[in-house]
């Protein structure tokens, strides 16, 4: 669809600047000329639609090389902006921002003709000019103020601007050499159409491929050495179910399923799956059906779909590949994310004709051409269906580049490169521009396949965990499958073992997980299956964060501690029912006063394991340690299940006591770990627990400073079962 000429009559004409401009709206077509208004033939027209700008500034640098701090322009009130959009390309587009997102506010709206959208270099060969460190792209943004005066700033993004790639000579800027013009002229905004190109998604995979090298890994890569490919592959040529050649390329995908039905592979229909063709007359979800299409666009055969890859009546081949989730995301030459829609039918948009709506919008001026930005306020793919989704959380760590299915656009991400299509950076390098999304925020310690300092490795696991834990689940019997990728990844990778979601090596850090909000034993139970094919279900341990409800996990470490400290030896019955002894890393570095031998006592735990008849179930820990019945504060609900103890004296246990804010209770404690904190004082983490026949079952957690543990009098050191 195209703008009508917007012909005026002559006491219009007569409030109107003789500024040209030619605007597109939908299509990429030349249409008729139209004229600027007023207000908007005012505007640095030129600064809106320069090129990339050279600057020699050292990096990093986040100042434009010419940033005057250009105050905002103001382009009216909201009805005078509407009143001149018949008559006016730039208000045009704006109203149509307005009624698209902010149809019930008032106020005024501001544009700012230049701040920062990226920051680029050149490839190298390409920069010729010595002076030259990096290049700027800058774009005009429109804002509506709704506060009563512009000091509150209650500010809203509407629209915003910027200059297409490839402008003539006159536009070019003298500081750099030609060679550098040709390769600048190639970066700056790029047309999207309704569908996606698919020689631009094999471009960017091309780019990576041979311009990245074996740079371009996700930090979490599976060890090619312990590689363990996916059973079953979808070939997307002959439209079925195949055995996964060995060491093929496939592309996996990940998306939501939703509530409705979903079409599976099951064991009654294992064997029609591999007829060539038949995946072209099943109704199989519009997800996988468009991601179908995609891998046979950009010329590749293979691709990676659970609920097609997996027999899902199985439970035995569910319980195998649900391990393998590290090495099949990782091991994918890339993953195809579907952001958009709630379900597995709401197809990728933009494959399909019809399923993206076109939003490009251009306007061409007499100094260059210009495109309206898609996604100016773009939402974190956090923030989408996707994004909280628990299952996903792994295929993103774990996926080495990723391909992403928004409502308006497509993006590419791998290690060292963000690229869409609305904007062309391809030939860019070292870009700065805000990051799509981070799977893990925050967490500043890049992952490495190579052994990690204790300190480091204790980092990672902990911002792995508390993402995984802030996202949702159906059904949460998965707690611990949704994770095991992570799990098995970051225990192969740094030569450790995992249980119940705690890695061996760092076992007694692992074990001072808390919450800190509401939570609850969910008394979920899992199937476990032997070596001989075996199957038993049997409860997740209290231990194990698995074992509860809660999304705001915590662990007892700060910034600045020296760490925890292990001080208690675990054994663990395994899955075939025999008990091994948890072996961690050694500590290091230990400098506090040592008062272990004060409260500890040697003891032999397989002596007292022979004087019983049978070991209690899979999962149970077995040791020694130091227990107490203390009066200490129930946790409140915003502590989720964290006790506080206070020794008699404390000015604390007066002032909480006083208060009546917070039950005091009479609660067993059993010793766990030890933390060490800046100041070198020694601190005792403890479990409470409650017993039922003889074993424990953990209730919270607390901490006591060990010099006031010494002090309580009918501590005990204990032989305890912690189911």
């Amino acid at each position: 669809m195209v703008i009508d000429a917007l012909i005026e009559n002559s006491k219009q004409s007569l409030c109107l600047q003789a500024v040209k401009v030619k605007v597109q709206v939908g299509t990429n077509k030349d249409s008729e000329f139209a004229r600027l208004c007023e207000v908007c033939s005012k505007l640095d027209l030129k600064c809106i639609t320069r090129p990339p700008q050279p600057c020699t500034q050292p990096l990093p640098c986040w100042r434009y090389p010419d940033d005057d701090i250009r105050s905002d322009v103001l382009l009216g009130s909201i009805d005078e902006i509407k009143s001149r959009r018949s008559r006016c390309a730039i208000c045009r587009l704006v109203s149509e921002g307005l009624d698209k997102e902010f149809p019930e506010l008032e106020g005024e709206c501001w544009m700012k003709e230049s701040t920062e959208l990226c920051s680029f270099q050149l490839p190298e060969g390409k920069a010729q000019t010595p002076t030259v460190t990096h290049f700027h792209i800058t774009r005009a943004s429109v804002t509506l103020d709704t506060s009563e005066t512009r000091d509150t700033q209650e500010t809203h993004n509407v629209v915003c601007f910027h200059a297409k790639a490839k402008f003539g000579a006159e536009e070019r800027n003298a500081t750099c050499s030609k060679q550098e013009r040709d390769v600048v002229d190639m970066i700056g905004g790029r047309y999207v159409s309704a569908q996606v190109d698919m020689d631009l998604i094999r471009a960017w995979l091309h780019h990576c491929e041979n311009g990245h090298g074996k740079d371009c890994k996700l930090s979490l890569r599976y060890p090619l050495q312990s590689r363990r490919g996916p059973t079953f592959l979808i070939d997307v040529i002959d439209s079925c179910l195949v055995d996964a050649p060995s060491e093929c390329r496939y592309i996996a995908l990940s998306y939501v399923w939703g509530t409705g039905a979903v079409f599976k592979h099951l064991q009654e229909n294992s064997t029609s799956l591999r007829n060539p063709g038949v995946l072209s007359v099943l109704p199989i979800p519009t997800t996988i059906r468009d991601a179908m299409t995609v891998v046979h666009a950009i010329r590749e055969r293979y691709l990676w779909v659970d609920s097609i890859c997996i027999i899902q009546n199985d439970l035995q081949m569910q319980q195998t590949e649900i391990t393998r989730m590290g090495s099949i995301y990782s091991n994918a030459l890339f993953t195809i994310i579907a952001a958009s829609g709630d379900s597995a039918n709401s197809g990728l948009p933009g494959v399909r004709p019809g399923t993206r709506e076109e939003l490009q919008r251009t306007v061409k001026l007499a100094s260059g051409e210009v495109l309206l930005g898609i996604d100016f306020r773009p939402g974190s793919i956090d923030d989408t269906l996707w994004g909280k989704r628990a299952w996903t959380f792994q295929e993103r760590v774990l996926s080495t580049r990723v391909l992403i299915f928004f409502d308006t656009q497509v993006y590419w991400s791998c290690c060292k490169a963000l690229h869409s299509e609305e904007l062309a950076l391809e030939q860019a390098l070292h870009v700065q521009r805000d990051p799509l999304s981070s799977p893990l925020p925050g967490l500043t310690i890049s992952p490495s396949l190579e052994p990690m300092e204790p300190g480091e490795y204790r980092t990672l696991y902990t911002a792995l965990l508390f993402s995984y834990r802030q996202r949702r689940l159906t059904f949460q019997t998965d707690l611990l499958n949704a994770f095991a990728g992570i799990s098995e990844v970051l225990a192969t990778a740094h030569d450790d073992g995992c249980i119940w979601g705690l890695p061996l090596s760092q076992f007694s850090y692992a074990m001072t997980w808390h919450f800190l909000s509401r939570c609850s034993r969910n008394h979920n139970h899992v199937p476990i299956f032997g070596s001989d094919g075996t199957n038993e279900v049997v409860p997740v341990p209290s231990w194990s964060w698995a074992a509860w409800s809660c999304e705001n996990l915590r662990f007892n470490l700060i910034p600045g501690e020296v760490g925890i400290r292990p001080v208690i030896q675990f054994y663990l019955v395994d899955s075939r029912h025999q008990l091994v002894k948890i072996v961690e890393q050694p500590w290091k570095g230990f400098q506090g006063q040592d008062l272990c031998n004060i409260w500890q006592e040697k003891t032999d735990v397989q002596l007292q394991l022979r004087m019983q008849d049978v070991l209690y179930g899979i999962g149970h820990l077995y040791f020694w340690t130091s227990c107490s019945n203390l009066k200490a504060f129930a946790p409140w609900e915003m502590h989720g299940d964290v006790y506080k103890y206070f020794p008699p004296g404390d000015p604390m246990l007066e002032k909480l006591s006083t208060s009546g804010d917070r039950e005091i209770v009479s609660q067993d404690f059993i010793v766990v770990a030890a933390r060490v904190d800046p100041e070198l004082v020694s601190w005792l983490i403890l479990l409470a627990v409650e017993w039922k026949e003889g074993v424990a079952y953990r209730l919270g957690t607390a901490e006591v400073r060990e010099k006031d543990w010494i002090q309580v009098k009918n501590r005990e050191w204990k032989f305890v079962i912690l189911g």
